[in-house]
């Protein structure tokens, strides 16, 4: 036997050995891993789709979970997808049924309630199957440039989630790596730009399989122990992590508010207000004060307002590895039916004109009719 082939044979995983401890070098290895497998199904997304939301403006995001749905890794794009990501990812698998996916099997969803953000940001799941076992999931969102309903791109001044386009709860789109064909004919038949929507598709379930790919290598080298331990460490490791960046802020309470100009149907004023509160539990953002839901297009589902804030704990605590910590670090507060939650049926289209300006540069996209700024902060 050469000397490589022995080193590899003693280095081999054993089966049903499971691991205490991950070394160091290791530990970095996986992590990276898992990251840059979520890069290249980007890169694949990117590449492969047609229409220019995904290829030129980049809105699309992909991620890694583990086999119990918590979040691993996400490639560089659209953070504020993180909260919609993670909810409807798990979400989804949890109401269709884990015993029900099959290997190579994928699901269509873009749902928002309660866990997504609006119509157009459609999200496709695979899970990860090794051996028999589903040992994790794939899930990349893309924003697609129609999805039907009253106007072209599925923007106009609607006041019923019905009328901005097809609602797609969680469903199998690709069964056994083929294509559902009455399922995709049915969606496509409802959205004007079909060409471009088709290709969209198959590129984000090409991006998914991209992933399978590379985790399944992954598990190949190191044997499913240790990657699945080596996932549980990656995250309480980050937790460990974001608890001494946040611990560094500066404790006290700060309130800002600002308005939107008007909600696309009356001339009223939308407030904005936001009081967040920096103690030795993390941070909390009280949008106590802010104005009700509006029957018009500035409503946020509470996904996409966790979204913003968790991105927010993570720039003030630099972090850049697993994204479950900073679901624990930072704690919301809404009051009942506000903008910042919409209930089922409230209107989504622009809920960015009720959220962005919170959640940093996105905010210069906005007119707004006073400027957002810190009006007191205590200590």
């Amino acid at each position: 036997m050469a000397s490589g082939d022995l080193r590899r044979f003693l280095l081999r995983p054993i089966p049903g050995s499971v691991p205490t401890k991950v070394d160091p070098i290791k530990f970095e290895v996986l992590r990276n891993g898992f990251l840059e497998a979520t890069e290249e199904m980007a890169l694949a997304l990117r590449r492969s789709a047609y229409s220019t939301n995904i290829k030129t403006r980049c809105g699309f995001s992909c991620s890694l979970f583990d086999r119990d749905l918590r979040p691993i890794a996400q490639s560089f794009s659209q953070p504020n997808h993180l909260g919609s990501m993670v909810g409807t990812v798990r979400l989804a698998v949890l109401e269709y049924g884990p015993g029900n996916l099959g290997p190579d099997d994928q699901l269509v969803v873009n749902y928002p309630y309660p866990s997504g953000a609006h119509l157009n940001d459609i999200v496709v799941i695979a899970p990860f199957h090794y051996r028999g076992e589903i040992h994790g999931y794939f899930g990349n969102l893309a924003h697609h440039f129609d999805v039907g309903g009253g106007a072209p791109a599925s923007v106009g001044a609607f006041r019923e989630i019905y009328q901005e386009g097809v609602i797609v709860p969680p469903v199998k789109m690709v069964k056994a790596g083929e294509i559902v064909d009455d399922v995709f004919r049915l969606i496509l038949s409802q959205i004007r730009s079909k060409r471009e929507t088709a290709g969209d598709f198959r590129a984000q379930f090409a991006a998914n399989n991209t992933g399978v790919r590379r985790l399944t290598a992954l598990f190949d080298r190191h044997g499913p122990d240790t990657v699945n331990f080596c996932m549980d460490e990656l995250i309480e490791y980050t937790d460990r992590r974001t608890a001494a960046e946040l611990a560094q802020l500066p404790r006290g309470e700060y309130a800002a508010e600002g308005y939107v100009d008007n909600d696309g149907f009356t001339d009223r004023p939308v407030r904005l207000a936001v009081r967040v509160a920096v103690d030795d539990d993390g941070v909390l953002f009280d949008f106590t004060g802010s104005d009700p839901q509006r029957r018009a297009p500035v409503n946020s589902t509470w996904a996409q307002t966790q979204g913003n804030r968790f991105r927010i704990c993570q720039a003030a605590a630099r972090i850049k590895l697993s994204r479950k910590s900073s679901f624990h670090a930072a704690r919301l507060s809404l009051p009942r039916m506000a903008s910042f939650v919409g209930s089922c049926l409230a209107m989504l289209r622009a809920r960015r004109r009720s959220i962005a300006r919170f959640s940093g540069p996105w905010s210069f996209r906005f007119r707004w009719r006073s400027s957002f700024m810190v009006t007191s902060r205590t200590q």
